[in-house]
């Protein structure tokens, strides 16, 4: 999945050809305000986001919803609000959020329950529309594999079309992690090892995917970004330095 945190990287992920685009967090509070992720994004600023994004390109977007911008009924105005902005997908946590003040490194899961009800929501919000549901655990950081398994599984059985578990390590985590479940198994901030493993296909293979690192992806793209203005500041820019939008996408109609 290609990084999508604004109308250009989304024109780029579809002249490369990717089935599909992320929005994560991070890289939209970065576009948006220039800040980092510390939940001062609102709902209302990411689905504008996700509205101009979606309006220059036709690669299909999954929102990182985060925790659903507070309770279940939050969290059924999230799934609303995404989906109207065109949306092809939205991803809810279990994570804790905002976290407590001075706590930012101190990650704490919401109950079990709590994580239920929220996810039954986004379901429910949903209702005819296309846009798919990845429900998100941050367990990784907290828990053993058996716990990760058993809260994922509850998670599928509320009618989630995917889930997302960032942070495995090792390529036997995954396998069993895979065969464990039948949804679709997204990963994110593995080791390169596991990103590179081959996970057998009776593992579910077909199943995994990943995602591109949102901030590696914004920190390549502002590291051209600060060359491109020290050397126009420095006197030494060149029309040759400009960067050229990939033909064909210079000018797109906005969609209904």
């Amino acid at each position: 999945m290609a990084t999508i945190m604004d109308p250009v990287s989304a024109r780029l992920a579809e002249s490369l050809a990717f089935e599909a685009g992320l929005m994560g967090g991070s890289v939209a509070a970065l576009a948006v305000l220039g800040a980092p992720d510390v939940m001062l994004l609102t709902l209302s600023e990411l689905a504008e986001q996700v509205r101009r994004c979606a309006r220059v390109s036709n690669v299909p977007i999954v929102v990182d919803g985060d925790h659903g911008y507070g309770n279940a009924l939050n969290v059924m105005r999230t799934a609303q609000e995404i989906a109207a902005a065109g949306a092809a997908g939205l991803m809810i946590e279990d994570t804790e959020l905002p976290a407590r003040h001075g706590a930012w490194g101190d990650l704490r899961l919401l109950p079990v329950e709590e994580s239920i009800d929220k996810i039954k929501a986004a379901v429910a919000a949903r209702g005819d529309s296309d846009m798919l549901l990845f429900a998100r655990t941050s367990m990784t950081a907290t828990s053993g594999l058996d716990e990760i398994i058993e809260r994922l599984k509850a998670y599928e059985a509320l009618g989630v079309d995917a889930l997302f578990v960032p942070g495995l390590r090792e390529r036997d985590q995954l396998e069993r992690v895979a065969r464990a479940v039948s949804l679709p198994l997204g990963i994110g901030g593995a080791s390169d090892g596991l990103i590179r493993a081959r996970v057998p296909r009776e593992a579910g293979r077909a199943r995994v995917f990943q995602r591109t690192p949102d901030l590696r992806c914004r920190g390549a793209g502002n590291a051209r970004r600060h060359e491109g203005i020290a050397r126009r500041r420095a006197g030494l820019f060149t029309p040759r330095h400009s960067a050229e939008i990939p033909d064909g996408h210079r000018h797109r109609r906005p969609r209904n």
